[in-house]
């Protein structure tokens, strides 16, 4: 039997108003009116969240998070050297990787290990049968986590960073 509106129906309706509406409560870090700092908040948050996740054994979670965060991270450099118009977003989760080597921020041979992770590792541990494992959440948050440093230390915005990590 299918999932109908009836089914739902409240909670879409709720969840759709929520969305409309300012006048919200905002996440801790992200009050601030600059698309960059916006971006690298949310890679802080993600970093922050993965070390939280990957504690309480949420593995897969971790995985998600940190892709997350190299990709905020990326577009945060791209936003603030003016390789990348905030009001036109990338077309994939993978953009912000192949526009920094576009534009000479990381290597090509970076770029290619990097979206060749997201496309085997990512996709696979969260839609197909790949399963997340302590060791990738792991490896993965300091993936992250070295990337966000040398990311916000290159551009001297580091004191920007709201990163609670490890």
């Amino acid at each position: 039997m299918p999932i109908t509106l009836d089914d739902i129906e409240p909670a879409l309706t709720d969840a759709e108003t929520a969305f409309r509406h300012g006048g919200q409560i905002s996440e801790d870090g992200l009050d601030v009116s600059s698309a960059e700092l916006v971006q690298l908040r949310k890679a802080c948050r993600s970093l922050s969240g993965a070390n939280q996740l990957v504690d309480a054994g949420y593995y897969t979670l971790t995985v998600e998070a940190a892709f997350t965060s190299i990709e905020k991270t990326f577009m945060f450099w791209l936003i603030e050297e003016g390789h990348q118009d905030p009001s036109n977003p990338p077309q994939s989760h993978t953009t912000a990787i192949n526009r920094s080597a576009e534009v000479g921020f990381i290597s090509t041979e970076l770029a290619s290990r990097l979206d060749d992770l997201w496309r085997e590792n990512r996709a696979q541990t969260y839609y197909q049968d790949g399963k997340a494992t302590r060791e990738r959440a792991l490896t993965m948050l300091e993936l992250a986590n070295r990337v966000h440093r040398r990311c916000t230390n290159i551009v001297r915005r580091r004191h920007e960073c709201r990163c609670r990590t490890r």
